[in-house]
């Protein structure tokens, strides 16, 4: 039996720092040169939605996981790709940007391409060379070059892939407790993951365990976490409670709690933190990130919003929330610029350039 691989496998152990980038970038290596208007959303249909936010206009739409039992979809962007998991699948998806086709189908323990395995669901025989999930994804991230999918499923396994070749490069597991977000920090060294049982896990290079922040860290599951893009240590986590917690990952210190529920994201200059409120679970709440002041409050949603995004330039903030909207704000005045009318609850909003 093979020992999974580790991560990374290139001989260029930083190969996500950007001074480190080669002159001719990955595919999906984002340019810095493309506007900022992309806006891909993952619904509680299963299906997978990708508008030009600038002209109100939907470019594509998939019906990503529909197949599924517990079909809600979360996605990511990086560059000319978009990837995808649903919450009854055990693989993930890889689409165009520009077209919504398929341009991969990541690994899985379903008989085919090398895999020896005959399922009952999550049976996988012992001695099967294929590195997959055996039980439904909860959550996936890009690093920051895009050279790299993370992914995190219930079976208690976090997977970093090559997401050019589709290959695995690390699997790593925390006694069978599953992932529910995770993040890559901004030089693309570390991961984090926030767990079911209220922890969180971070892991440096070659998948080695980093940090476990305990589960005293969220009395609930851990939804959110998000390093910030400026700070490779400065990590925030949300859940279902009612306080997001900002920390640092090199000490393992709590460095404040704030205000805010479900969903925490950092602004791309790491100076202002997006949640959900708490006393209006449907009202998404901007924050101070050093003091956790409260800066913004923009209200319009009529259900609770589950997922916000910031665009590259952060001048605008994407939420999605039950009430089956996906509502774009002016991230600075609060000004609500457009309501996109899905018809079902969004799940996940990511940004991406063109």
């Amino acid at each position: 039996h093979r020992p999974p691989p580790r991560w990374p496998l290139r001989q260029d152990r930083s190969a996500c720092s950007p001074a480190l980038l080669p002159r001719s970038p990955s595919p999906l290596a984002s340019a810095k040169a493309w506007r900022a208007k992309m806006l891909v959303l993952g619904l509680y249909c299963g299906g997978v939605m990708l508008m030009d936010e600038a002209i109100g206009v939907v470019k594509w739409e998939v019906k990503a996981h529909c197949g599924t039992t517990d079909r809600r979809s979360r996605v990511a962007i990086a560059g000319k790709f978009v990837a995808s998991v649903g919450l009854g699948d055990q693989h993930w998806t890889l689409w165009n940007a520009a077209s919504g086709a398929v341009h991969r189908v990541g690994a899985k323990h379903d008989g085919t391409a090398g895999c020896i395995c005959t399922l009952p669901f999550r049976s996988v025989h012992e001695g099967c060379p294929v590195v997959a999930h055996t039980a439904g994804l909860r959550s996936l991230a890009f690093s920051p070059c895009g050279q790299r999918l993370a992914t995190g499923g219930l079976d208690g396994a976090v997977i970093v892939w090559d997401a050019e070749s589709g290959e695995a490069e690390t699997r790593v597991e925390h006694a069978k407790i599953s992932a529910w977000s995770l993040s890559f920090s901004a030089d693309g060294t570390r991961l984090a993951s926030g767990n079911a049982d209220g922890s969180i896990t971070v892991w440096g290079e070659g998948g080695v365990l980093f940090r476990t922040i305990n589960a005293s860290a969220h009395n609930v599951l851990v939804s959110s976490v998000h390093f910030s893009p400026t700070h490779n240590t400065r990590l925030v986590s949300g859940g279902a409670g009612s306080e997001i917690h900002v920390w640092d990952v090199e000490s393992g210190e709590k460095i404040r709690s704030i205000a805010g529920r479900a969903f925490a994201r950092f602004s791309p200059d790491g100076r202002t933190i997006a949640t959900a409120s708490v006393a209006r679970p449907s009202d998404v709440n901007l924050v101070d990130a050093e003091s956790g002041a409260l800066l913004l409050s923009m209200t319009g949603h009529q259900a609770h919003v589950f997922t916000a995004s910031f665009s590259v330039d952060g001048s605008k903030l994407a939420s999605g929330s039950r009430d089956g909207t996906c509502k774009v704000w002016d991230s600075t005045s609060g000004e609500l610029l457009n309501t996109i009318v899905v018809g079902v609850t969004v799940q996940s909003v990511a940004w991406g350039r063109e």
